[in-house]
């Protein structure tokens, strides 16, 4: 009876076993590479170099600048400029940089500067450039071996593969830091994380960086991935998922949303949404080790990637002028339903401009432009730590106060509304706000409570306005500003200066009145 029992359980052990293997085989499952083969996508080898390139490592896709960057382990930067109208590329960039770099990145897209990640020295450097790329200045380079980072060196199967993640997305998510096991987003002011793939296990490594600082950083963590060894990373800024490009066992492309699960203890692992099987070139050489992805957001139709291999000098010819491929269109994974392209109404008054009745001074100019007030930035920042920055937006407000600010491409979320003047003192939401339609409204002209701080000049009548008098614009309204004006005031300085808090193009005794009442009050900018 017992031994009948023992073989019933053993019996059911087994099914269970199988099933659950069967289930793993299917979530983990590799797919077909969603575009066309190898040989038909687009070689873009020539435009790099018509001889032929050695030692390609690594992609970089820039949608805002229409760029690819490339950068290959004998220290060479390589950028590509793609022109709409040709639907071609063109080489605007060749540079060298040092050691071995195997990766590359950027975090602001509009900035002349990139990071890469150096596998011989084990260093994430920032580089700056001018717009012609005609010198490369190397700025900070943090040492990822170096405390507190728990990375060991393994030689030359080390960090591979760079990826930068803004705060907006790691928030949405909820982000769980591996070291802590709490939720993170940056404070080390970077606005974001950076990601390294490694080829030792395959791990995830984050860091978060202090961009003006050398060598300080937070360890945030290491996760595991579907393959003991990875090889690049490329992060899609509109649907939020993290593709990592694995070179082992056959080439494969990871993708994640950066959810996460406990595998034992404090390790975790990314969650698996997809994986896909690479198109290989043709010939013995399939050493697939750089990709990059554009935006699937708005235009899911149009979505291109790139793969490179790593061709040594002692290789086929052949193989050297085939080291690039441009996949279009490529089927990407993904939802939009998280991004967003943002109108926001802002309203607000200017209290050197106001002149009652809810209407200010046109003062950009009032002949050509009588219904326009003045220019305004106007900022959204995340409720997390620091409150970082995540987008930004420039426009006008009329004569009435309000203003349309666009954001082409957000996360929905929650943000605090933050709007700066070129003379006015820089004014936080008092709370949050949902932004998760294509049209919202917010204004800081009826309610003192709708700054935070209640940091609004009440204009009376229930009108409110933003302070004026931070000529300098260094966050408060103090006797600087006052021997600032004054000198201006003296020679009756006229025309759109700083120092008009009045929006009528003189500088003259009712701008300093104003400047030296405010100053008075010592107020600074009131922010979370």
């Amino acid at each position: 009876m017992f031994y009948q029992k023992k073989k019933t359980l053993l019996l059911f052990g087994y099914i269970v076993f199988f099933i659950s293997l069967l289930y793993s085989n299917k979530i983990t499952a590799q797919t077909a590479w969603p575009s066309q083969s190898w040989s038909s996508a687009v070689n873009l080898t020539s435009i790099l170099n018509p001889s032929g390139i050695i030692e390609l490592s690594g992609l970089f896709w820039n949608d805002v600048t229409k760029r690819l960057y490339t950068i290959s382990n004998i220290g060479q930067l390589k950028v590509l400029q793609y022109n709409s109208v040709t639907n071609s590329f063109s080489l605007i960039a060749a540079n060298s940089v040092s050691g071995g770099p195997e990766g590359i990145t950027q975090a602001n897209l509009n900035a002349n500067e990139f990071y890469d990640i150096d596998e011989n020295n084990y260093l994430i450097r920032k580089y700056t450039h001018p717009s012609d790329f005609s010198t490369l200045t190397l700025a900070k380079s943090w040492n990822i071996l170096a405390a507190p980072s728990p990375m060991t060196n393994t030689g030359n199967t080390g960090p591979e593969g760079i990826t930068f993640i803004p705060d907006s997305f790691l928030s949405a998510i909820g982000f769980i830091s591996q070291s802590t096991g709490a939720l993170y987003t940056s404070v080390k002011g970077m606005g974001g994380l950076i990601f390294i793939s490694h080829q030792d296990q395959g791990y995830i490594w984050v860091f978060d960086l202090n961009p003006n600082v050398s060598n300080d950083f937070v360890y945030v963590g290491k996760y595991q991935t579907n393959k003991t060894e990875s090889c690049d990373l490329a992060f899609d800024q509109t649907t939020g998922l993290l593709y990592i490009l694995h070179n082992t066992s056959g080439n494969s492309l990871e993708v994640t949303n950066l959810t996460t699960t406990t595998v034992s203890g404090s390790i975790k692992k990314f969650v698996t949404k997809a994986e896909y099987a690479i198109s290989n070139p043709s010939g013995t050489n399939v050493n697939i080790e750089g990709f990059a992805i554009s935006r699937r957001c708005p235009d899911s139709t149009h979505v291109s990637a790139w793969l490179c291999r790593d061709v040594s000098s002692s290789e086929a010819l052949s193989y050297q002028q085939d080291c690039l491929r441009w996949f279009k269109p490529f089927t990407a994974p993904g939802s939009c339903v998280n991004y967003l392209s943002l109108t926001l109404n802002v309203q607000m008054y200017l209290q050197g401009f106001y002149l009652g009745a809810g209407i200010m001074k046109p003062s950009i100019n009032a002949v050509l432009y009588p219904l326009l007030c003045d220019t305004v930035v106007v900022e959204l920042h995340l409720p997390g730590a620091n409150h970082v920055l995540a987008y930004s937006s420039k426009s006008t407000i009329s004569t009435a106060g309000t203003g349309n600010f666009t954001f082409p491409q957000i996360v929905a979320g929650s943000y605090y509304i933050v709007v700066k003047h070129r003379n006015s003192i820089e004014t936080w939401s008092s709370l949050p706000v949902m932004l998760s339609s294509a049209f919202a409204n917010y204004s800081f002209t009826n309610l003192a409570s709708k700054a935070y701080q209640n940091q609004l000049k009440d204009m009376g009548g229930g009108v409110f306005a933003l302070y004026s008098g931070d000529v300098n614009q260094n966050g408060v309204i103090d006797s600087i500003d006052v021997s600032v004006l004054s000198s201006k005031a003296i020679v009756f300085f006229t025309g759109y200066l700083n120092a008009d808090l009045t929006g009528d193009s003189f500088i003259e005794s009712s701008d300093f009145s104003l400047v030296e009442n405010n100053a008075k009050l010592v107020i600074t900018v009131a922010h979370p």
